[in-house]
Parts: structure tokens; sequence; C-alpha cells
């Protein structure tokens, strides 16, 4: 088995843990996302993580993980970096509108460039902060990886909470300071849930708040 087909290998097993059945296409496209974000990574700093089987691992797995979780409709990725987790949910559901927000434009460079490799229709590319985004349409789940904490994150995506919008983010071990920290009105409408990731044995938490 050569190293290409080791890591496809990888990737199908870990979603077949995840309940996730993916064709040889989209099995391509993660790859191939990994494959140049690696190449990348030597001039934008992307990721601290430079072995392949940990990229699987800790950003495809990672977010296709959080899958069950997100709304139907358009999402939308803030801070999103090396793309993660909204490209692989993008992969995943071709339905899915995604957007990817990131406020350094050499990030959004790299984005645009897997995008037009992987041929992806749904997904669009915004360059800003999230305080300063003014979408003209609604979206229906917000999320975020380890990007701040969860008062600042619910200050600054204050203009696009609307009924019905889910917040979906992704932290490591269960951020007890972070909400306890907010209002007793906000924690009531907390939703915390466990996440395992296959292959990994660190801690992960979805912090869900429905507005």
């Amino acid at each position: 088995m050569n190293r290409q087909q080791f890591n496809t290998e990888k990737l199908d097993e870990g979603c077949r843990e995840l309940g996730i059945d993916l064709d040889s296409e989209q099995k391509r496209k993660m790859i191939v996302h990994l494959e140049t974000l690696a190449k990348w990574n030597k001039t934008l700093n992307l990721t601290a993580i430079t072995d392949m089987e940990q990229m699987i691992i800790q950003h495809s797995l990672d977010s296709l993980a959080i899958f069950p979780f997100i709304k139907p409709g358009r999402l939308l990725d803030i801070g999103t970096g090396g793309g993660f987790p909204g490209l692989p949910l993008a992969i995943l559901n071709p339905e899915l509108e995604v957007t990817l927000l990131d406020t350094r434009g050499r990030r959004v460079e790299f984005l645009r460039n897997v995008c037009l490799k992987l041929g992806l229709k749904n997904v669009s590319l915004v360059n800003s902060r999230v305080e300063d985004y003014r979408p003209s349409q609604k979206f229906d789940t917000l999320t975020t990886r380890a990007f701040s904490s969860m008062s600042d994150m619910l200050k600054w995506t204050k203009t696009l909470q609307y009924p019905g919008c889910r917040l979906a983010a992704l932290k490591g071990k269960m951020p007890v300071d972070e909400i306890d920290s907010l209002l007793p009105e906000v924690q009531r409408s907390v939703r915390v849930e466990k996440i395992s990731i296959p292959f990994l044995a660190a801690q992960r938490h979805l912090i869900l708040i429905d507005f």
C-alpha cells in the first residue's frame, strides 16, 4: 500500500467510525485539500500539524465529527484558517451553502486556490473581521473552531444572531470558565456535546447555542 492509499484508507476508516459514507470523489477532494494545505503551509504557516495522518485526524475528521449538529441551509465558518471545519463539511454535503470567513487575505487566497482545484460550487469566501461582516442573507449555522472565547464570539456575532440560527463552537477540553463567564440567561441556552474523534485521545467538546 502506497502513502496515498494509506491516507485514503485512514480517512475512510475514520469516517466509518463517525457513521459517514464518503464516495471516492469526496475522499479525493478531502486528501487534495490537505495536500494543498501542506504545500502552502511552508510559506503561510496555516497549521502546526504537518504529518498527513495527523492532519486527517485533527483537521478533516475533527471537522466532520460536528456534521450531525449542523443545520441545513447556509453555514458561516468564522476564522476558518485552512478551511476547517467549513471545507470538509462543504465536501460532505454539496447542498450546504458554506461561507468561509477569515481576516487574512493570504489565507483567503489559499482557500480560493483549493476551491478552484476541487471545483466546489457551494463555497463562498469572505476576507473580513466577523464583527464588520454584514451579509445580505441570514445564516442557519455559525461555526468556529478554537477561535475565541464564548463571550467574545457572542459579542462579535451579535448582528448575525437571528431566531433559528445556531452557533456551534468546537473546543478542546470542557470550557467551564468560558461558560461560567456568560450571563445567566445565556448560560441557560448553552448545550454541550462531547465529541469523539476517531484515533484521537484528546478531548473535544461542541458548544451549541440556538438563538
